[in-house]
């Protein structure tokens, strides 16, 4: 099939699964039974081929370490992914790439596009120093999309440097070579600053999940104001040769669908508290604390690390949000059909939130083929 900004009338969904690892509430790592981590894996594998025949234009999975995700190297998923499925677009969603090196990850990247027969979108997330992030997404998509890519010698691994002597600039080829003429490059992007560092390059862009601890929460968030965003970032791509349009522009949507608008809240705010707790939990034992010993009290006084705003959000923040297909089939497809109104055309499904039961994620991905948009569906697996 084609990539995901491909046919830009059409209405495309990614699925993309969180593979909660922690029994919900638990803060204790010794109780985690690994035999869980394959039973996840086998079973993520097995919705993803059911997802590509309910229409599903892609599948993807974060990277996330600890217990609130078993994915800490996701690209070792996508390679599974990639000889599991026939026609969905393989998405890495998002990796975070100054935690590994640029060039690696290019490697690693156009494995999996090989093995899934040219089926590869790489996503790319910021943690950390923003010019360094862009730096590092340029030499990805350098090494991917360019058969020759001029590389600082700062830039190479030492085993690679070692065969420079005094040239500064190398000619780095990265193999093996991608089947796709060019492999696309999302990254996840919402300011206006980052929104236009990703246009002048011509990169696709993740944008959504809106969450602002300083505001309790999940935070009410103008629709009106990120689609003007996205317009001049289209204006932008535009004066660097770029054509871009909301085919390039996925939002990624916390999405949970119940019987009730207050179910589907509930257990979106226990998911993110449960995931606190086992988080915090887990990072407590790597650090050499008692066992139970997690001072999530202390985590909560330091603003910067958000746990207070998800204790205080309340269940109905999360209806208000309009980028959180959270709610009954009748809310939802009222969220979706706003959305679609104003202009998105590709949606990346975070399926059950984070912290929850893998099979409340799935129950919600099939709710939404079948239930919310199933003519939305039905067009986007003509085109599988």
């Amino acid at each position: 099939m084609g990539t995901l900004s491909e046919d830009p009338d059409v209405v495309k969904f990614v699925y993309w699964e969180n593979l909660t690892y922690a029994p919900p509430g638990s803060r204790r790592p010794e109780e985690w039974d690994p035999k869980l981590g394959a039973r996840l894996y086998e079973s993520y594998l097995d919705h993803c081929v059911e997802a590509e025949e309910l229409g599903y234009a892609g599948l993807s999975v974060p990277e996330h370490f600890g217990p609130s995700s078993i994915s800490p190297h996701p690209n070792i998923m996508l390679a599974a992914l990639a000889v599991r499925t026939t026609r969905a677009r393989i998405v890495s969603g998002v990796n975070l790439a100054l935690l590994h090196h640029p060039l690696h990850l290019a490697e690693q990247f156009a494995m999996v596009d090989v093995l899934s027969g040219g089926r590869l979108e790489v996503g790319v997330g910021r943690r950390g120093d923003r010019a360094a992030f862009e730096h590092a997404v340029d030499l990805i998509e350098g090494g991917l999309n360019r058969i020759d890519h001029p590389v600082a010698k700062a830039d190479l691994t030492p085993t690679s440097a070692g065969f420079l002597q005094d040239v500064e600039t190398a000619k780095v080829t990265v193999w093996p070579r991608p089947v796709q003429e060019r492999v696309p490059v999302w990254v996840a992007a919402e300011s206006d600053g980052s929104l236009a560092t990703a246009a002048r390059r011509g990169w696709d862009v993740f944008t959504g999940l809106n969450l602002d601890p300083a505001a309790g929460g999940m935070s009410k968030v103008s629709v009106e104001e990120m689609v003007a965003r996205l317009r001049r970032y289209q204006e932008i791509g535009a004066e660097n040769g770029h054509e871009l349009s909301m085919a390039n522009v996925a939002a990624s949507c916390f999405t949970v669908v119940a019987d009730t608008d207050r179910e589907a809240a509930e257990i979106v705010r226990k998911g993110f508290v449960s995931h606190i707790e086992s988080a915090s939990g887990y990072l407590a034992r790597m650090a050499g604390a008692v066992p139970g010993d997690t001072p999530l009290e202390e985590l909560a006084k330091d603003g910067s690390t958000g746990v207070q705003g998800v204790f205080d959000a309340t269940a109905e923040s999360y209806l208000r949000n309009p980028f959180a297909l959270v709610g009954s089939v009748e809310t939802v497809k009222a969220k979706l059909d706003a959305l679609v109104t104003a202009g998105f055309r590709r949606f990346v499904l975070l399926c059950g939130g984070v912290g929850n039961a893998h099979e409340v994620g799935w129950q919600s991905a099939t709710a939404m083929a079948h239930d919310v948009a199933p003519e939305l569906f039905a067009a986007g697996k003509a085109g599988l």
